[in-house]
């Protein structure tokens, strides 16, 4: 198979963006449980090709949240793979039947990521630990809301007040904090109740 046919097959089935350098990015899932996006690619020398894909997905829940805390989305994904870590080997060359058979494993993946038992120990992980790199400060912030951790989000606050930003990355803004307050004293006080226990 030819890179051009993989990308005539999922642009038949997903809405698809060409992001520059020969990259598309696939819409898999966009409705009430969330988004899910894929980048597929073909791997391996042609007597033996792969099919390959590189996921992302946010819960709605967590995509909401973050439109009201960062206004501009999350900046961050809940769940990603790495490049090419959901595969299907051909040994030959791929056909549909292979791109068929990565796409079931990609919704399969989707559907471990939306249920609690995953989601739980990833929010607690980056509920625990906030100095890392990337989306990951993003994730913290909506774990400190859905605790109710109002303590922690008002000592970061106090600390951007006075130019401490306490390794938080250059797109973490003070106003984020000022957002997520009000939302956190509203799931401590069982107002809101999270989507997620943890």
């Amino acid at each position: 198979m030819k890179k051009a046919e993989l990308i005539k097959y999922f642009k038949t089935r997903f809405p698809a963006v060409n992001e520059g350098g020969g990259d598309w990015r696939f819409t898999l899932i966009d409705d009430d449980t969330g988004y899910a996006f894929m980048y597929p690619k073909l791997g391996g020398p042609s007597y033996n090709q792969n099919i390959g894909t590189a996921l992302g997905m946010n819960p709605r829940w967590f995509e909401e949240m973050g439109e009201n805390i960062f206004e501009v989305g999350v900046g961050s994904y809940l769940f990603t793979t790495g490049d090419g870590n959901v595969y299907v080997e051909s040994g030959g060359q791929v056909t549909e039947e292979h791109l068929d058979a990565v796409l079931k494993k990609a919704m399969d993946w989707y559907q471990r990521c939306c249920t609690e038992e995953v989601i739980a120990p990833m929010l607690k992980r980056k509920y625990d630990v906030y100095n890392r790199p990337g989306g990951w400060q993003f994730t913290h912030i909506i774990a400190c809301v859905l605790k109710g951790d109002v303590e922690k989000l008002q000592t970061y606050l106090d600390a951007f007040k006075r130019g401490d930003r306490m390794e938080f990355i250059p797109i973490i803004y003070q106003e984020y904090f000022e957002r997520a307050i009000p939302l956190a004293e509203k799931y401590r006080s069982g107002e809101l109740v999270s989507p997620v226990r943890f």
